[in-house]
C-alpha cells in the first residue's frame, strides 16, 4: 500500500449514516478528475454465508464499473466486470479442507463487459445495476440479487442488520479522499440454482458493499508481494466480529454488539492473527492457508477463536500492471467472544467468511525489482 493511499485510509471519518437511494446510483464523476481522465472502479456487491439443506454455502457476487483513462490500470476506456465466487460443500466436511468444485465468473479476457452489456436504471423506489443479466437491485435497507451468471441463477433477498459502516467515507467526500462507500451487514434468504444444486438459503448472513475508488487505489502497487490482504467476518445474533488486514503490517478489527462498537487498530488494543495450517491446493498449485487463530482485545471486548476452512473459490484480477489473486474461504469459527456488557458468546463450528488477496504477478519485473507502472 502506498503512503498516499494509506494516508487517505487513515483520514476517513467513520459514520453510520443511513444509506439513501441517491447513494445507490453511480458516482463515476464524483472524483477529483472526470472519468475520461482517470482510472476508477465502482463496485456494487452482495455476500452471503448460509446453510442450505445438507450443504454449507458461500457466495461473493459483485459488479464493477471500470474506467482506465489515467494510467490505464483497468485497460483502455470504459468497461465492466461481474464476479461470482460460489462454494457449496457438504456440511459434514466442516473442519477439513479438500478440493471442491465451485462456480466462478469474471476477470478473464473473454468475460469483460462493454457497451450495453452493463447499465444502471433508477426508479422511484429502486436502483438496478445490470451486468449482462446479473442484477443488483438496491432499495435500502433492502437489496436483491437476481438473474444469472455462469451456471448459476439467483433470487436472493438481503435485509439490513444494524447500522451501515461508512469506512470508505461518504460519497460527497470522494473528490478529496479518492474513495467513498459503505459496508452493511445483512440477513439473507432465497434460492440459488446451478447445474448441480438447488439451494434454499435460510437464516444466512452477509454483507452489502458499495464503494468507489480512484487512481490511488492501484491493487498491484498497494499490495506488492509478499504482502497479504485478509478480510474475515462472523455474526451471531447481535454480535459481529470483523478483521481486516490491508497489508502485513496493518491490522484493523472491531467487535460490534447491539448498537455499540469496540475498534481495534495499531496502537489501540491487541490484535493477533496467525496462520496455523496450510494445504496444497491441486488447482492453484499453492500452499493455501486453511486454519488460523484470531485474538483481539480492547475496552472489555475480547475475541479468542480458531478458524478452519472447508471450501475455496478464487479469481485472478487481470490488470495492465499485474495480476491479483482473490480467494474466498468458506470457514467455521470455534471459540469465545467476551463483551463489555458481561456476556460471553460461544462459537462452535459457526459459519464464517474469510478471504484474502495477494499479487501473484507484476507485469514489469526488472533486474532491479518490480516496476508497478503498466508496461
Amino acid at each position: 500500500m502506498t503512503d498516499e493511499f494509506a494516508a487517505k485510509y487513515t483520514k476517513i471519518q467513520h459514520s453510520d449514516t443511513d444509506v439513501t437511494l441517491e447513494d445507490e446510483g453511480t458516482h463515476f464523476e464524483s472524483l477529483a478528475k472526470p472519468s475520461s481522465e482517470t482510472d476508477l472502479w465502482e463496485e456494487t456487491a452482495l455476500g452471503v454465508v448460509a446453510e442450505a439443506g445438507e450443504y454449507d454455502v458461500l457466495l461473493w457476487s459483485a459488479g464493477y464499473a471500470l474506467f482506465g483513462n489515467g494510467r490505464g490500470l483497468w485497460g483502455p476506456g470504459a468497461s465492466a466486470e461481474r464476479e461470482i465466487q460460489l462454494i457449496a460443500v457438504p456440511r459434514s466436511q466442516r473442519g477439513t479442507m479438500s478440493d471442491n468444485d465451485f462456480s466462478r465468473v469474471g476477470w478473464t479476457q473473454g468475460q469483460r463487459l462493454r457497451g450495453d452489456q452493463f447499465g444502471v436504471t433508477t426508479t422511484e423506489d429502486a436502483v438496478t445495476w445490470d451486468f449482462d443479466g446479473l442484477r443488483f437491485v438496491s432499495a435500502p435497507p433492502q437489496w436483491r440479487l437476481e438473474g444469472s451468471a455462469g451456471d448459476a441463477t439467483f433470487d436472493l433477498r438481503y435485509h439490513q442488520k444494524g447500522s451501515p459502516l461508512w469506512n470508505w467515507g461518504p460519497f460527497a467526500g470522494a473528490a478529496e479522499a479518492d474513495r467513498a462507500g459503505y459496508d452493511v451487514f445483512v440477513d439473507v434468504n432465497g434460492t440459488i440454482r446451478t447445474s448441480k444444486h438447488d439451494l434454499e438459503l435460510t437464516n444466512g448472513y452477509g454483507v452489502r458493499e458499495h464503494i468507489i475508488t480512484g487512481q490511488s487505489n492501484d491493487p498491484i502497487r498497494n499490495l506488492p508481494a509478499p504482502h497479504w490482504m485478509w478480510w474475515l467476518y462472523t455474526i451471531k445474533d447481535d454480535v459481529k466480529v470483523n478483521f481486516f488486514q490491508p497489508r502485513d503490517d496493518m491490522r484493523l478489527g472491531f467487535v460490534k454488539y447491539g448498537d455499540k462498537q469496540v475498534n481495534i487498530a495499531p496502537g489501540v488494543g491487541r490484535l493477533d492473527f496467525e496462520v496455523t495450517e496450510r494445504w496444497d491446493d491441486p488447482r492453484t498449485s499453492q500452499h493455501l492457508p486453511v486454519r488460523w487463530r484470531l485474538g483481539m482485545e480492547q475496552d472489555g471486548a475480547a475475541v479468542d477463536v480458531e478458524i478452519a476452512a472447508h471450501g475455496r473459490a478464487y479469481s485472478f484480477w487481470q490488470m495492465s500492471n499485474g495480476v491479483r489473486m482473490y480467494c474466498y474461504l468458506l470457514s467455521t469459527t470455534t471459540g469465545t467472544v467476551s463483551l463489555p456488557d458481561g456476556r460471553t458468546v460461544e462459537l462452535d463450528n459457526h459459519l464464517t467468511v474469510n478471504s484474502f488477496c495477494r499479487t501473484i504477478l507484476t507485469a514489469n519485473e526488472t533486474s532491479q525489482g518490480p516496476v508497478f507502472d503498466a508496461p
